[in-house]
C-alpha cells in the first residue's frame, strides 16, 4: 500500500467516526404530541351531594399510569408518546386556597380515556368527574330549606339570615347573609348539631362558597363528655366576588384524640376600614371518607 493510499484511508475512517460521533452527540429529536385540557367539570349524581359548584384549578395527568405533571388549567402540554395510550386525569385544588398547596382532591373521581396521540398534533380532552362513592356528606347547608343549621354563639352581636336578593344570591333561591356595622361589630356562629369526624390519616374537608368584605375565621369545636374546646383552622381572605374554598380539617381534628364529636364555627369582626360589612355564604359541605 502506497503512502498516498494510507493517508486516504485514514481520512475516510476519521470522517466516518466524526459523523457517528455527531449523531451520538446530537441524536434525532423526537417530535412530541400535545394534550389540551381547558377545564374539568363536576357532575352531581344525587341530591344529597348538594351544589355542583367547584374550583378545580389543576389537572394531574398520567399517560399509561406514568405521571406527566400537574398543570394549571387551561393547559396545553407536550408528551413524548404517539399512538394508542390511556390518559388519566385527576382533578386538583388549592388546599386552603393557597397556591403553593396544590393537591389532588380526594373526593372527586378520576377521569380515564383511551385515545390516540399524534406527533405534532393536539388532542383535546374534556374531563368530567363526580364525587366518589366513598364520600360521606356529614353536613351541608345551602340555605334553601326552611331553617338554617347555624346558630349564633353567646359572643355574637347578630345572626346569620337568608337573603333572596338576586344580586346577592350565589345560586338557587337563597344564600346566607350577615351584616356588621359600628353597632354590631362581631359575628360568630356554630353548627346546631355536632358531628362525628374520623381521626388518623383520613381526609376531612369543609367546602364553601363565599363573598365577603371581611376576613372569615373558620374553625372547629371539639366536644367530649367533659368539655368543649375551640381550634381555629383558617382565615379566609376577603373576596369581592363569589369564590370557593376547600378547607383541610384533618390536622385540627387529630389534635383532639379524646373528642367524639365536632362542630364548625365561623367568626367575623367588623374592621375599622369597613363601616358596613357584608358576609355571604352558600353551599357549605362537611365531607370525609
Amino acid at each position: 500500500m502506497t503512502f498516498r493510499k494510507l493517508i486516504f484511508y485514514i481520512v475516510i475512517i476519521f470522517f466516518i467516526n466524526t459523523i457517528n460521533s455527531c449523531e451520538l452527540i446530537n441524536p434525532e429529536e423526537q417530535i412530541p404530541s400535545y394534550i389540551y385540557i381547558e377545564k374539568i367539570d363536576l357532575n352531581i349524581t344525587s341530591s344529597d351531594q348538594g351544589s355542583g359548584s367547584h374550583k378545580i384549578t389543576d389537572a394531574w395527568v398520567y399517560v399509561d399510569d406514568q405521571l406527566i405533571g400537574a398543570f394549571e388549567l387551561p393547559a396545553k402540554f407536550p408528551v413524548l408518546w404517539s399512538g394508542a395510550h390511556t390518559i388519566t386525569v385527576k382533578p386538583g385544588i388549592k388546599v386552603n386556597g393557597i397556591s403553593s398547596s396544590r393537591a389532588i382532591y380526594p373526593f372527586y373521581s378520576t377521569y380515564i380515556i383511551n385515545t390516540t396521540l399524534v406527533e405534532d398534533s393536539v388532542v383535546k380532552i374534556c374531563p368530567v368527574v363526580t364525587y366518589t362513592s366513598s364520600v360521606v356528606f356529614k353536613w351541608s347547608e345551602s340555605f334553601e330549606d326552611g331553617g338554617v343549621s347555624l346558630v349564633k354563639t353567646i359572643f355574637s352581636d347578630t345572626i346569620i339570615e337568608k337573603t333572596s336578593d338576586a344580586s346577592k344570591v350565589f345560586e338557587g333561591n337563597y344564600s346566607g347573609v350577615v351584616h356588621l356595622n359600628n353597632d354590631k361589630k362581631l359575628f360568630e356562629c356554630k353548627t346546631i348539631d355536632s358531628y362525628f369526624l374520623p381521626k388518623g390519616d383520613v381526609p376531612t374537608f369543609l367546602e364553601l362558597n363565599y363573598k365577603s368584605n371581611e376576613s372569615i375565621f373558620v374553625g372547629i369545636i371539639a366536644n367530649n363528655s367533659s368539655q368543649s374546646e375551640s381550634r381555629g383552622v383558617l382565615y379566609i381572605n376577603k373576596s369581592d366576588v363569589w369564590n370557593k374554598i376547600y378547607i383541610n380539617l384533618k390536622t385540627a381534628v387529630n389534635e383532639f384524640p379524646n373528642s367524639t364529636e365536632y362542630q364548625i364555627f365561623f367568626h367575623v369582626e367588623n374592621t375599622a376600614e369597613t363601616v358596613n360589612s357584608e358576609i355571604l355564604l352558600d353551599n357549605i359541605k362537611l365531607v370525609h371518607r
